[in-house]
Formats: structure tokens, sequence, C-alpha cells
């Protein structure tokens, strides 16, 4: 979306009604999406989504920086939907760890889930909430395994507006 030569005033408006298709398909999911509940890092913004048919099938929040070796935190969560096989992709350093047992926190109850955590600071975590899933990975820390409903995309879309507005300013 940010090639030179585009027609910037179509692109915008391409972005925008991205956006309000996301707020529509989140207001309508009645499934929680999750953020970190205190997260080490900052800021935190809308990374990616995916939308099947007008249902939202995932979201992913990037907390901290989107350079791969830099610290950060990516939280997606994602449901299944019927005829999809969606698993959202992972750092691949992580398939050859063993994983640990681990409780979550996930809005005020404890979960299970597995965690694999590799030499090189990379982490990767995993809960199962029946068709509702939880991957967290990152790089650094991993801070604490607490997780909340996000309520409002509003916070999250601006932080990404910010963000791509700094990579990609206007000429």
């Amino acid at each position: 979306m940010y090639r030179r030569g585009a027609n910037k005033d179509q692109v915008r408006a391409l972005l925008e009604r991205s956006y309000e298709d996301l707020r529509a398909s989140f207001r309508s999911s009645g499934r929680p999406v999750y953020r970190l509940r205190r997260p080490w890092i900052e800021p935190c913004m809308l990374a990616e989504s995916h939308t099947v048919n007008g249902m939202l099938q995932s979201l992913t929040l990037a907390h901290g920086s989107w350079v791969t070796d830099e610290p950060h935190i990516k939280v997606t969560t994602w449901r299944d939907l019927p005829g999809q096989s969606y698993v959202p992709d992972h750092p691949a350093d992580l398939d050859s760890t063993a994983p640990e047992d681990v409780h979550v926190d996930i809005d005020g109850t404890g979960i299970p889930g597995s965690l694999h955590r590799h030499p090189s600071g990379v982490w990767l975590l995993r809960v199962d909430l029946g068709s509702l899933h939880l991957l967290g990975s990152g790089r650094g820390p991993l801070g604490e395994l607490s997780f909340e409903p996000l309520t409002d995309l509003a916070q999250v879309i601006a932080a990404r507006r910010t963000y791509l507005a700094s990579r990609f300013p206007e000429p």
C-alpha cells in the first residue's frame, strides 16, 4: 500500500475502509480479542487482522517494535470458522523446543497453556479455549502472562496510524 506513484487518496480511502470493516466485524463478533493486561513494552498497536465473510477470524496486536530482532510481543486471538483451518505464523526456531506447561491468567481465570522458549530469547505461548485460541510470541522477557479483553479498537488503530506515518512519511 506504500508504493511510489500510488494514488495517495485512493490508498488512504482503502485503508480507512479496511478499518471500518474491522470495527464492524469486531463489534459483531461476540467473541473476545485479548491484549496483555500489563505490558512491559509499549506501544500496543494493531498489527494485522483477518475477516472472513464479514466475520472476524483473527486479530494480532503488536507491543513494542515491529523489527524482528528488537524486543517485542505479539498477541493473536483467533477463532475457528467453519471450513477454515487458520493457524497464525510463529517463529520457526521454536519448533525444536520442548513445551512447558504454564497457567495463564485470561480475564481473571487461570487457563492451562503451553510455552516454548528458545535460548535466543524468542518465546511462544499458546492457549486453547475451545474454538477460540490465543497465541503470544515475542523476543525478550516474558513479563506477566496475563490477558484481558480488548474493548475498543480506536487506540490500537490510532497507534498503528502513528507507527505507519513514522515509517512512511508523506513527501
